[in-house]
């Protein structure tokens, strides 16, 4: 228990920043099973000849929505985003199609970042 300014108790502080712990750890798994799951998709793009944008879209479209609702700037998400298009990315032969994939998933976070929730 936790004492108030005035001497009174707080005695829903450590239950407060219990569940505060509780959202943190719920935002970090979902961020981490959107971003393996986009991590599969960009892996797929830079193995196959041809790829689903679509596919690829959603994967960024959860990736982003996971770390908004987790408290990510728009600028984070997008920090994020190229990051794991560099890290998985790197595991490939360089070519053309690692700036163009960037700069389409730059456009798909931004719009999904400030997209009007419905």
């Amino acid at each position: 228990m936790t004492r108030r300014p005035g001497g009174k108790d707080d005695a829903g502080a450590g239950k407060r920043s219990a569940a505060k712990r509780s959202e943190q750890r719920v935002a970090r798994n979902a961020r981490s099973k959107a971003h393996i799951n986009l991590a599969k998709a960009l892996a797929s793009v830079f193995t196959a000849g041809v790829y689903d944008k679509e596919y690829l879209q959603a994967a960024v479209c959860t990736f982003v929505a996971e770390m908004k609702e987790g408290g990510e700037t728009g600028e984070g998400v997008v920090r994020a985003a190229q990051g794991l298009v560099n890290d998985v990315g790197a595991r490939f032969p360089s070519s053309e199609r690692t700036q163009l994939l960037l700069a389409d998933m730059v456009t798909w976070c931004l719009a999904e970042y400030y997209r009007e929730s419905a």
